[in-house]
C-alpha cells in the first residue's frame, strides 16, 4: 500500500506537508465511518459465517482508539462511531432476520490508549473467551492524524518528517480488524502466545532519556508467558514511525533480550502506511496473519511485535503461526 502524497497541510514555511491519505472527500466522523465499514465487510467475507460477526450474542467488540493526549480522542465518539456501522451492516446482512442474527446493542469496550492499547485488548478477549462470555472477539482499531489538531501539536513538537527535519514521521489513517477465538495449541493459524507489558521512564522528547528498559520488561514478560526464549524468535514488527527516538529504544531492548542469540528480521509497517497510531498493532497483525501462511513470504513462525506511546507505555506480543497439517 502507499498512498503517500503532499497534503493541504502545510508547514509555518509553507512547504506542504506529506501523508498517507486514503483516497475519499469525507471528513469528520464520516470519513473514520467509511473505513470502519470497510474493514468490517472485508472482515466478514473471509469468514464461515459472516452473520456471526454482527451478533451482538456471539460477538464482543473492543475498539482500539487514540489516547486522551490526542486531539479529537473522545471514546464516544470511536464507540459510537462503530455501533452504527456495525447496526447498519447487520440489518443490509438481513435485514428480515435482525431478531435472529441479535438486534441487542453489542458490547462494545473503547480503550482510548493509542499504540500500546493492542495489549489489553489483547489480555480483554482471553478473559472474555476463558469466560466464555463471547463465541469470538471483534477488535477493531481506527485512527487519523490527518486533522488540525494532531498535525499543528506535531509540527510544534518538531515531530513531523518535513523540509528540515528528517527526524520525524509522516502522518496518516487507517482501520484494522481482526476476530479472535479460542483454539487449541496445535490449530493451524495464527496464535497469540504472549503478552507484557510495561512502563519506560525515558521521554521521546529528550527530558528523560531511555534505556529500553520499559520494553526489555515487556518483551522478557511475553516471552515467560509464552515459555519460550527471545532467542528462539525468527523476527521482530514493530510500529517505529522514522522518529529516532523509538529506534534506539527498541534496538536497546532487543540487544538485552537475545544478547549472544542470532540477529532478528525487522519489518515494520510505517514505511506502507504512515503513523497510523492506535491501529498500528491491529494493521501488523492483519499483515502477518497472511504473510506467515506463505512460506515465500513468511519471516518466520515466531515472532515478536511491540509498540510505544509516547506516555512511555510499552507491549510486547508473541506471535507464532502453525501451518496447516
Amino acid at each position: 500500500m502507499d498512498h503517500f502524497q503532499a497534503s493541504g497541510f502545510f508547514t509555518p514555511r509553507s512547504d506542504r506537508i506529506n501523508v498517507a491519505c486514503l483516497p475519499d472527500a469525507l471528513f469528520g466522523t464520516e470519513r473514520l465511518a467509511r473505513w470502519v465499514e470497510f474493514v468490517l465487510r472485508d472482515c466478514a467475507s473471509g469468514m464461515t459465517d459472516p452473520a456471526s460477526l454482527y451478533c451482538a450474542r456471539r460477538t464482543a467488540v473492543i475498539v482500539l482508539a487514540p489516547g486522551p493526549a490526542r486531539a479529537h480522542a473522545d471514546p464516544a465518539v470511536y464507540g459510537g462511531i462503530v455501533r452504527d456501522v456495525l447496526e447498519r451492516l447487520r440489518d443490509e446482512h438481513d435485514a428480515g432476520a435482525a431478531l435472529q442474527l441479535g438486534a441487542d446493542a453489542h458490547r462494545i469496550n473503547v480503550l482510548s490508549q493509542d499504540r500500546t492499547g493492542l495489549g489489553e485488548a489483547l489480555l480483554h478477549s482471553a478473559r472474555q473467551l476463558g469466560g466464555e462470555e463471547a463465541e469470538q472477539v471483534l477488535v477493531l482499531g481506527v485512527d487519523s492524524y490527518l486533522n488540525a489538531g494532531d498535525i499543528n501539536a506535531a509540527l510544534r513538537d518538531e515531530r513531523l518528517f518535513v523540509p528540515g527535519n528528517s527526524n520525524g514521521f509522516v502522518p496518516g489513517e487507517a482501520a484494522a480488524a481482526v476476530v479472535l477465538r479460542a483454539a487449541t495449541v496445535d490449530a493451524p493459524g495464527l496464535h497469540i502466545k504472549g503478552v507484557g507489558q510495561a512502563h519506560e521512564p525515558g521521554r521521546h522528547d529528550g527530558s528523560v532519556p531511555s534505556r529500553g528498559k520499559g520494553l526489555t520488561e515487556a518483551i522478557r514478560a511475553a516471552c515467560k508467558q509464552a515459555k519460550l526464549e527471545p532467542t528462539e524468535l525468527a523476527f521482530r514488527i514493530s510500529d517505529q514511525n522514522g522518529e529516532q527516538f523509538f529506534s534506539k529504544d527498541a534496538a536497546n531492548a532487543i540487544t538485552r533480550v537475545t544478547f549472544g542469540g542470532q540477529r532478528l528480521a525487522q519489518l515494520t509497517i510505517a514505511d506502507k502506511i504512515g503513523e497510523v497510531g492506535a491501529v498500528a498493532g491491529l494493521a501488523m497483525l492483519a499483515w502477518l496473519l497472511c504473510d506467515m501462511a506463505e512460506p515465500a513470504l513468511s519471516p518466520g513462525q515466531l515472532g515478536l511485535l511491540h509498540l510505544a506511546n509516547d506516555n512511555g507505555d510499552r507491549c510486547a506480543i508473541i506471535l507464532r503461526h502453525n501451518l496447516e497439517g
